[in-house]
């Protein structure tokens, strides 16, 4: 399971969206950067990207988002 919020996202926001993908032992977890509620719109490349390295288990192919901190 793939578990995909947007940065900017007011809901789920990002933090309970990771609290959904700890629930599933093997799901994966992404914040799509500078994305809303609908990223597939924000970035397509982005999105089509990430979503394709999941289905075909080639790992992300995507710099994981800064950790705040």
């Amino acid at each position: 399971m793939l578990v995909l919020a947007g940065e900017v996202d007011g809901g789920p926001r990002p933090e309970l969206a990771r609290l959904v993908a700890d629930v599933f032992p093997r799901a994966e977890f992404a914040v799509q950067p500078g994305a809303a509620h609908y990223p597939w719109l924000d970035d397509p490349q982005w999105f089509t990207a990430r979503t394709e390295a999941f289905l075909t288990g080639t790992g992300t192919g995507l710099r994981p988002p800064p950790t705040a901190g």
